[in-house]
């Protein structure tokens, strides 16, 4: 069916909508990848030779550079980690305008497919992410565009669908476990097409995406590295962080998985509102009880038609393909992540739109000309939208509600233009504190600290370089000697542990 000129307004006013929400709110509580992208995207700016490219994500930190780079050719003067933060927000609410094609596409439904969009966008974990700098927004947009390439009633096109999947592929690596969700979505296309044809047609996609998968991660590899060494190639291609090591115990990453589930959707606390009531946010709170309110009525008043609507449910043939490649989707997804790192709830992302199709297939077996049942799924999706603004959003677009960052701030108010930092080991309370205190100087600490530092000089150590030297007896001697113990800076609140202090040779 296609859209008419009026309604095909409608993923393009959603888009708008959600790109200015986004960006009138975003975070201030930082994920850690993104400030080392920000920061290797200004280091690359100012001359320094490191490389940009990373096997895990293999062009995000090229993007983002030009991406800023750009903003600064128009006059725009950003940090590096706001301009990811304005890509990813409008990556995102791209997103939802794909997510809404395929949903109406599928359902046959505008309000419905509008309904399911505004979940997906409004979701917990997907709304932060949005506001922050990370490489799962683009990867999971161009997966999108993947899934939409082969809905069964388009025309196949495996080669476009390979560089849609390519794409993902290079932006995140994990986008790598849908690769069977696009190839049988491939072969089912068209069922019309003989079935050599459609065994041609996946072929190619799988031989066209594994081609441009593996020679973009040669080339990059040798762009990082100088070389072609194909076992180095192998080892650098799977490589991951030291400290993602995890392991197998059935009954922790189950409870991991199932609040997992529910993190995508619901986030936040309750408490993170103190200091931050105002007549506005009452008034949001007051909408919030009415539609959970409004939401338990009507599910208690079609509680009964339940049963026998699902007894009389029927999808088409294009339906059940499209729910069984989402439920490929997830399943994959699901099985990979219950053993990998089921704590981090942001891989979740890379299958968050195929739950919301299942449920749209789910709640597509109910007539949506039943006014009360219309009703239910919009107070869902307003309750999920507001919880998630008053008890996440909005508090996370404050800097005191991130005590890292206010007390970085506070560092940079502190220290003039030029302050040394050393630092023994590179951790996320490190980087961020060093990102927001741009004009000091961070250096490792060296093998003969203390005695390599120069005389007459102040320098401060960071965290990690205080617990070094505290670990020997002459370290421990040299500190209380040369420390200036009403210089030491610290935060120290049960959750976080940053702590400075100035030292003179």
């Amino acid at each position: 069916m296609t859209l008419t000129h009026r309604t095909a307004a409608i993923p393009t006013l959603l888009s708008l909508a959600l790109l200015a929400l986004y960006l009138a709110f975003p975070t201030k509580v930082y994920y850690w990848d993104g400030i080392l992208f920000a920061q290797a995207i200004e280091d690359t700016a100012a001359g320094s030779q490191m490389s940009l490219a990373h096997p895990n994500h293999l062009i995000y930190n090229f993007v983002g550079y030009y991406f800023y780079r750009l903003l600064l050719v128009l006059g725009l003067h950003l940090r590096a980690l706001t301009a990811l933060r304005i890509l990813n927000s409008v990556m995102s609410a791209a997103c939802a305008a794909v997510m809404f094609a395929i949903l109406r596409d599928t359902l046959r439904s505008l309000y419905l497919s509008a309904c399911l969009t505004l979940l997906f966008a409004l979701s917990a974990t997907w709304w932060k992410f949005s506001t922050d700098a990370n490489a799962y927004i683009p990867s999971v947009f161009f997966l999108l565009v993947s899934f939409y390439l082969v809905l069964p009633n388009r025309k196949p096109a495996p080669l476009l669908a390979a560089l849609s999947f390519f794409a993902a592929m290079c932006f995140h690596q994990l986008a790598v476990l849908a690769y069977p969700v696009f190839a049988l979505g491939v072969y089912l296309q068209d069922g019309a097409l003989p079935v050599k044809r459609r065994l041609w047609n996946t072929i190619a996609f799988l031989l066209c995406a594994s081609v441009l998968i593996f020679t973009a991660y040669a080339l990059l590899f040798h762009h990082a590295n100088g070389d072609f060494n194909v076992a180095r190639l192998l080892r650098w291609t799977v490589s991951y962080s030291p400290d993602a090591n995890t392991r197998f115990e059935f009954w922790s990453n189950l409870g991991y998985s199932l609040r997992g589930q529910a993190r995508l959707f619901f986030g936040g606390r309750l408490n993170l509102l103190r200091g931050l009531m105002n007549p506005a946010i009452v008034l949001l709170i007051v909408l919030l009880l009415v539609a959970v309110l409004s939401l338990i009525l009507a599910v208690l008043r079609n509680l009964r038609a339940l049963p026998k609507r699902w007894r009389e449910a029927r999808f088409e043939r294009r339906q059940k393909i499209v729910l069984w490649l989402a439920f490929l989707w997830l399943a994959v997804y699901l099985v990979f992540l219950f053993f990998w790192l089921p704590q981090n709830t942001f891989y979740r992302l890379f299958y968050l739109p195929s739950l919301v199709l299942l449920l749209g297939g789910a709640l597509s077996l109910f007539s949506q000309t039943d006014s009360r049942r219309s009703f239910a799924t919009a107070c869902f999706v307003i309750a999920v939208g507001l919880a998630n603004f008053l008890f996440l959003i909005y508090p996370f677009s404050h800097d005191e509600k991130y005590p890292p960052l206010a007390f970085a701030l506070q560092m940079n108010r502190e220290w003039p233009p030029g302050t040394v930092v050393y630092y023994a080991v590179r951790n996320s309370d490190e980087a961020l504190v060093r990102y927001f205190t741009p004009e000091t100087v961070w250096k490792e600490v060296p093998s003969q600290f203390p005695a390599e530092l120069p005389r007459g000089t102040t320098a401060w150590l960071e965290t990690t370089a205080i617990s070094q030297l505290s670990q020997t007896p002459a370290g421990a001697q040299w500190l209380q000697a040369h420390a200036r113990p009403e210089s030491l800076r610290e935060l120290n609140n049960g959750a976080y542990l940053i702590r400075f202090i100035q030292v003179m040779p």
